[in-house]
C-alpha cells in the first residue's frame, strides 16, 4: 500500500507572487495524472553588482521521471514585457520541457487554472493541479522555520518586503496567501 500524497501546501492563487519572489523552487502535481514537475525560478541580477535585480527570470524544470538530467536550463522569463519567454537553444520548441515551459507562464498569468475545471458529464473536478514550495524562502531561499511561513512559502522578514513591493496595487496579500482549507467531502469519505 502506497503513502497518500501530501496535501497541497500553498495557497494556488499565490502563484504569481511566489513564482516572481526572486528565489522559487515550486513543485506542481497534476492530481489526476499522478504526475508531477519541480520548477526553479530565479531572479537575474547584475554581473557587476550583484544587488541590482534585473526585470527577467531564469528558470530551469525537473520533469517526473527525468533521472537522465534532472533540473534543466529551460529559458527565460520577462514579465513585464506581457510574460514573453525565451526558450533555451537546447531546448526544442515541441519538446515536454518546452510545453511545460508556457504552461508554467499560462499558470503564472492566471492561478485559477490550478483549481481545475469542471467535468460536464461527471460533475467532478478534472485537471486539478496541486502547488507544493520546497520549505524555502521563495523570495531569498532560505529556510523556512516560523510556522505561518510554512503556510505561504515566504518568510515573515521577506514578507514585509513583499507588502511594501505589492502596496501600490490591487494585489491583496492576505487573501492570495490565505491557507488552504481542507477538502471537507475528501474527509468524510
Amino acid at each position: 500500500m502506497t503513502a497518500p500524497a501530501p496535501r497541497p501546501n500553498v495557497n494556488p492563487m499565490a502563484l504569481p507572487v511566489l513564482a516572481l519572489a526572486g528565489r522559487a523552487v515550486l513543485t506542481f502535481r497534476n492530481v489526476d495524472a499522478g504526475t508531477h514537475f519541480t520548477v526553479k525560478i530565479k531572479q537575474a541580477r547584475d554581473k557587476r553588482d550583484r544587488k541590482i535585480k534585473l526585470d527577467h527570470f531564469h528558470v530551469s524544470i525537473s520533469l517526473l521521471g527525468d533521472k537522465t538530467q534532472g533540473m534543466r536550463y529551460t529559458g527565460m522569463l520577462f514579465p513585464k514585457e506581457n510574460f514573453r519567454i525565451w526558450i533555451a537553444r537546447n531546448v526544442q520548441s515541441n519538446e515536454k520541457l518546452a510545453i511545460v515551459f508556457r504552461w508554467l507562464v499560462n499558470a503564472i498569468r492566471n492561478p485559477q487554472i490550478l483549481r481545475g475545471v469542471v467535468d460536464q458529464t461527471t460533475g467532478r473536478k478534472v485537471k486539478v493541479v496541486h502547488l507544493f514550495h520546497e520549505n524555502n524562502c521563495c523570495h531569498c531561499g532560505m529556510p523556512l522555520t516560523h510556522p505561518e511561513s510554512i503556510y505561504t512559502g515566504i518568510g515573515p522578514v521577506c514578507m514585509k518586503h513583499l507588502q511594501n513591493q505589492f502596496s501600490n496595487t490591487d494585489v491583496n496579500l492576505t487573501e492570495v496567501f490565505a491557507p488552504i482549507e481542507a477538502n471537507k467531502a475528501a474527509v468524510l469519505a
